[in-house]
């Protein structure tokens, strides 16, 4: 069986989630034999996209390299389509991409097409992020194209000025997204593609009525790299570490929640500091530090010193892999009941989950899991069991990839299989 992913943005070291979602699905796949072959999009001047070499990969990768002035509609569609049909797939994955996304999966509509979400990127035009004023944005471009299309020039304005473009905005001029036109060949894209992937059943809920099968598929870690150990015990004096790591610059990461519950619990009690992946310490007090911003290897290291994770987003996570990178290192998570985040910690069992911005309810949680060192190892442990079971990319290989692969495959052979006649 011949699986294609087309990626308009893959680099390797990863820039992000869907690098790395990449990447382990591909390597995975090619591992249970499948012959999987990655076609990436690359450009000199840009750092965003395709910053790979396609040598050191662990399977066959083909770089389609542009100049900057053939990101565009046509170039683009027309060079992923010669590149993929000299290869012929049996099926097509269309992973990462932003608005010229729509002109690919077109060109490659003659297989069957699977389209991979990892964003807001469909319903949010402005950033992907669904996220507006603070809060979650109630827009919805497949619904409200309208009052998006000029929410998403407002948000560019500053670099369409300056004609300097990051990625983001580059494709949404590249592709005409501005235009009224460009609303329907994004449904049209849509709906010929045969399956479409996403991360959580908000993602589901938007592509409500415009697509039949949408599948949630979530992303995942290599249990092997998380060595598992109880945390030490405390020493007379020693306190104990709640740990935020991620971009925790970004409000929409909700450090604000974090650190109104960090001074309820100071105001009571002194065992505890609270260490963020922040690179300003000009905000560090007694119990709050900023540790600057670390390399995930780093990271991994932090999370066994920890002795509670906290991932308080107020915006709608499409995932959530901090949250499971903590539990596979053993440590209980608190975590809001947003996005993703509220199927990856199971409220009372691998962690607690509190709404986005209580920040008192924060407080009472991280209060019981400060007092009560048997409560954070059994969470710690049941977090690492369903890290492994459910989270680990082997399993998430074998479990959501096989079934769509065989079942387009198989439908595409009875299509092209001689009907038989009748007898006269």
């Amino acid at each position: 069986m011949r699986v294609a992913f087309v990626d308009l943005f893959f680099s390797w070291p990863p820039h992000g989630g869907a690098d790395v979602d990449l990447y382990n699905v591909a390597l995975c796949l090619h591992k249970m034999g499948y012959e999987i072959h990655v076609f990436i999009a690359a450009s000199e001047d840009s750092w965003e996209r395709g910053t790979v070499d396609p040598a050191t990969l662990p399977f066959p990768a083909t770089r389609l390299d542009f100049t900057p002035r053939q990101i565009n509609r046509y170039e683009m569609p027309r060079r992923f389509r010669a590149a993929v049909d000299a290869w012929k797939p049996d099926v097509v994955f269309v992973c990462d991409g932003f608005f010229l996304k729509p002109y690919v999966s077109e060109a490659l509509n003659h297989y069957p097409i699977v389209l991979r979400y990892f964003a807001y990127e469909l319903v949010c035009p402005r950033d992907s992020r669904l996220f507006l004023n603070g809060a979650t944005c109630p827009m919805n471009y497949l619904r409200t194209p309208e009052t998006c299309r000029p929410c998403s020039l407002e948000g560019m304005a500053d670099e369409i000025k300056r004609w300097r473009f990051l990625s983001w905005t580059q494709e949404y001029i590249a592709a005409r997204a501005f235009m009224p036109g460009y609303y329907p060949l994004l449904i049209q894209s849509l709906k010929h593609s045969r399956v479409i992937v996403v991360s959580n059943p908000l993602h589901v809920r938007q592509l409500e009525g415009i697509h039949p099968d949408v599948r949630i598929i979530p992303g995942g870690v290599n249990i092997e790299d998380f060595s598992y150990s109880s945390p030490a015990p405390k020493g007379i004096g020693e306190k104990k570490i709640i740990f935020m790591p991620g971009r925790v610059e970004d409000p929409a990461k909700g450090m604000a929640t974090l650190r109104e519950a960090g001074g309820r619990l100071a105001r009571e009690r002194g065992d505890f500091e609270i260490h963020v992946t922040h690179t300003d310490f000009t905000i560090n007090s007694d119990w709050l530090k900023a540790i600057g911003w670390r390399k995930h290897a780093e990271i991994m290291d932090l999370y066994k010193r920890s002795d509670i994770c906290v991932v308080p987003s107020i915006w709608q996570e499409p995932f959530g892999l901090v949250a499971v990178e903590a539990m596979a290192s053993g440590r209980p998570v608190c975590a809001t009941r947003v996005g993703g985040l509220q199927d990856i910690v199971v409220h009372g069992e691998t962690g607690f989950l509190f709404d986005a911005g209580d920040g008192q309810s924060l407080a009472a949680h991280l209060a019981r899991l400060l007092d009560d060192a048997d409560l954070r190892q059994r969470m710690g442990e049941a977090g690492h069991k369903r890290a492994a079971e459910e989270y680990d990319w082997k399993r998430i290989a074998e479990r959501y990839y096989p079934p769509i692969i065989v079942e387009l495959a198989r439908d595409v052979s009875a299509q092209n299989r001689p009907s038989i006649q009748d007898p006269k």
